[in-house]
């Protein structure tokens, strides 16, 4: 097997499928909304909550080398039902994301311009639809091929967005932070921004989904693991402050209710050139992120293929893009014409949020059940803490969320509408649909003539 990802491949994997350029973006003005001058403490938590998740697939990476990813670690330790699960909600969450991806690009480049209404609705069509194919562009390239393009265009995310917040830090109108909420109402803002601030790391594993690409992924994917995690983390929490003290208190109010009050501020602050490199940046960080998790989706649905998760089905590199494409192109379709882009952007980051969340606990368990018939104490300690942060996330967000006419009620009820859909295929293909089940091999790479000659 030829082996196109090395340890540069791997961590830029990992840093543009979290996008942390689109994160500043978009991500934080989604949080704004919700948290409001709490953007840092938001962050700073998401942080320290991805810690112990990094650790989990960290640990997890170095037993099992396998483009299945977390089904293959749920398969192996909790069982096939629960491996099959995973699958399903990993792939559904996965593919979401390209459509989330699109529908920004189109609410960010709409604003750019003063449109007509008419020209505008057009345009919402028409603009994701072309990142889309464009996109297609890249992936069809190959993985070596699409694998350089992220290293390149990852370096150039990285520079500019320490440029960026070194002009922050220098026009700074306070230093002064809200810190921990003196209310409960402030309590609940904070774990709503958690739900997005933890999408933010979203995507950090996808490493995991080249294992059988990159060279010696033993060691490779969990070491790009860490230091992805460690570069893109404390960029993160250094951005969100850095545009709390930029914006300061009346400015981070308007932030909250204007999700382009940063965009307008840097143009006014900074000028148009600075300006047009944020929404060019923008831009670039969404194609690397969608790239991304476009080779990882991919490969995770041929390794479902192999493992005789997805039967009777021939899927060729062609026809599997092609079936890609037109799912994505669906969902976008159906998105702006019944949300728009923004509502829309919203609801599908909240759901690709839970069900990232539902992935690392799956992971969490997976790494405890291990670490209990191993006896090691501190990973099993570790991997419950990851757990217990992410139920209490889900929960406390569930509870401040669930309420009539937001969308992030509707995308409570379609996440849970996915995981009961897996849940279910999982429950009837074990008890009726047997030879399917049985013939199901969930394989690690390590138990494999594939390792030979790494």
């Amino acid at each position: 097997m030829e082996h196109k990802v090395t340890f540069s491949g791997s961590f830029m994997q990992s840093f543009t499928s979290i996008g942390p350029m689109l994160d500043i973006a978009a991500l934080f003005s989604a949080i704004a909304v919700y948290s409001g001058p709490y953007l840092g403490v938001v962050m700073l938590i998401s942080f320290f909550a991805a810690l112990t998740t990094i650790y989990v697939v960290w640990n997890l990476s170095k037993h099992f080398q396998s483009n299945g990813g977390y089904y293959l670690f749920a398969g192996k330790t909790l069982g096939k039902r629960v491996g099959i699960t995973t699958s399903f909600v990993y792939a559904a969450y996965a593919l979401l994301v390209i459509p989330n991806i699109s529908l920004f690009v189109s609410f960010f480049v709409l604003h750019l311009f003063s449109l007509s209404q008419q020209t505008a609705s057009l345009l919402s069509y028409i603009i994701p639809l072309v990142f889309l194919l464009v996109l297609l562009g890249i992936v069809s390239q190959g993985l070596g091929r699409s694998i350089k393009y992220t290293i390149v265009a990852g370096i150039i995310e990285l520079l500019f967005i320490l440029i960026l917040d070194t002009f922050f830090l220098k026009n700074a109108s306070t230093f002064s932070f809200h810190i921990i909420p003196s209310t409960m109402n402030g309590a609940y803002s904070v774990f709503s921004g958690v739900v997005f601030g933890v999408l933010a790391f979203a995507g950090m594993e996808s490493p995991v989904y080249l294992s059988e690409d990159t060279r010696k992924s033993g060691t490779t994917v969990p070491k790009a693991l860490v230091y992805s995690y460690l570069a893109t983390g404390v960029l993160l929490v250094v951005s969100a402050f850095s545009i709390l003290a930029f914006l300061g208190v009346n400015g981070i109010s308007a932030y909250s209710s204007n999700p382009f009050y940063l965009n307008s501020s840097i143009r006014t602050s900074f000028g148009v050139v600075t300006y047009s490199l944020f929404a060019v940046l923008a831009i670039l960080s969404s194609m690397n992120l969608s790239v991304a998790y476009s080779n990882s989706v991919l490969n995770e649905i041929r390794r479902m293929v192999k493992d005789r998760i997805i039967t009777r089905v021939n899927l060729e590199n062609s026809k599997l893009l092609m079936v890609f494409v037109l799912l994505e192109a669906s969902i976008i379709i159906g998105t702006n014409y019944f949300l728009g882009n923004f509502i829309g952007f919203i609801t599908i980051a909240a759901i690709v949020s839970f069900s990232y969340m539902f992935i690392q606990v799956v992971g969490g368990l997976s790494l405890m059940k291990l670490s209990v018939g191993s006896r090691r104490v501190k990973t099993l300690s570790i991997a419950a803490l990851s757990v217990t942060i992410l139920f209490i996330t889900i929960v406390f967000s569930f509870i401040a969320d669930f309420v009539p006419g937001g969308p992030t009620r509707v995308s409570i009820i379609i996440f849970l509408s996915i995981l009961f859909l897996s849940v279910l295929v999982s429950l009837i293909g074990s008890r009726r649909a047997h030879s399917w089940y049985m013939g199901i091999e969930m394989l690690n790479k390590l138990d494999t003539k594939e390792q030979e000659g790494q």
